[in-house]
């Protein structure tokens, strides 16, 4: 892996009222998007502390970045999603922080509720995430697209346990399909702006050939990569892959290829950084 990443602090006015739609990567599967005033969190993995004299990140592993925000420090989230249960993906403490300070709605799989029951989160804040709903917030739309990762060997997540996302804003569409396979459902998606890229070319994953996939298919002007240089793990591995070799899939890809800096803000539809 030789990706070394610097992250950008992510400014307090990132949260605020605004008359356009923004979004930054926040490490690893996470986005932060405000779209118009509305703020949604899409798998935040940001709370961190100092061990023996490293960062780690609550997953237990290794930060090869500084996270660009804290969930400590977040000022507004009107709704946090979580794609699937999985320890790079949802984050107890940050959820916990989110919940005791900001009061956000939650829509996610049940294996994530159950987590967010424990906190706990009221049952009226908590919205399951069943394939091809639609849900509002404010000024966005969110469809739920399936996913199927079923990476473990001894009972593996099944369908519904794991989603996607598609955030439907005025100026524009952000995807994030999570965590999955290729799976034909996805095949189907259209008028697609924003394409979370997930280079993680391991098994259960989209990897860099699905990910153009469902670039070409769901018309995608801008692909943002992520699942890369934000924790320590193995080069190769979940979050370990290099988003260089993705390059070769995308040469009949009709879309930019952005490898992002953590925080960096895009704004919708403009395909260049805020």
């Amino acid at each position: 892996m030789t990706v070394q990443l610097q992250s950008i602090p992510i400014a307090e006015d990132f949260f605020g009222p605004r008359q356009d739609t923004v979004l930054t990567w926040l490490g690893m599967a996470g986005v932060a998007i405000n779209a118009r005033g509305t703020v949604l969190l899409i798998d935040p993995l940001i709370a961190s502390s100092v061990q023996e004299g490293r960062r780690v990140c609550e997953c237990g592993r290794g930060l090869r970045i500084d996270l660009p925000v804290e969930a400590r420090a977040v000022p507004a989230a009107d709704a946090v999603l979580y794609t699937h249960a999985d320890d790079d993906h949802y984050g107890p403490h940050t959820a916990e922080a989110l919940e005791r300070r900001l009061r956000p709605a939650f829509l996610a799989p049940p294996p994530v509720l159950d987590r967010l029951r424990e906190i706990p989160v009221p049952s009226e804040r908590l919205i399951r995430a069943e394939d091809f709903a639609v849900h509002a917030f404010g000024a966005v739309e969110v469809a739920v697209t399936p996913a199927l990762h079923d990476w473990q060997e001894t009972d593996p997540w099944q369908r519904g346990d794991c989603v996607g996302f598609i955030v439907r804003t005025p100026d524009g569409s952000i995807w994030h399909p999570g965590d999955t396979r290729l799976i034909d459902e996805l095949r189907y998606v259209r008028n697609v702006d924003v394409l979370m890229f997930d280079v993680a070319a391991v098994r259960t994953h989209l990897g860099p050939a699905g990910s153009a996939s469902l670039g070409r298919s769901g018309g995608a002007s801008l692909m943002l990569a992520y699942h890369y240089g934000t924790l320590d793990v193995p080069a190769g591995s979940f979050g370990g892959c290099d988003p260089a070799d993705a390059l070769p899939h995308l040469r009949d890809v009709q879309a930019e290829f952005l490898t992002p800096s953590p925080g960096q803000v895009i704004r919708l539809p403009a395909r260049s950084p805020a």
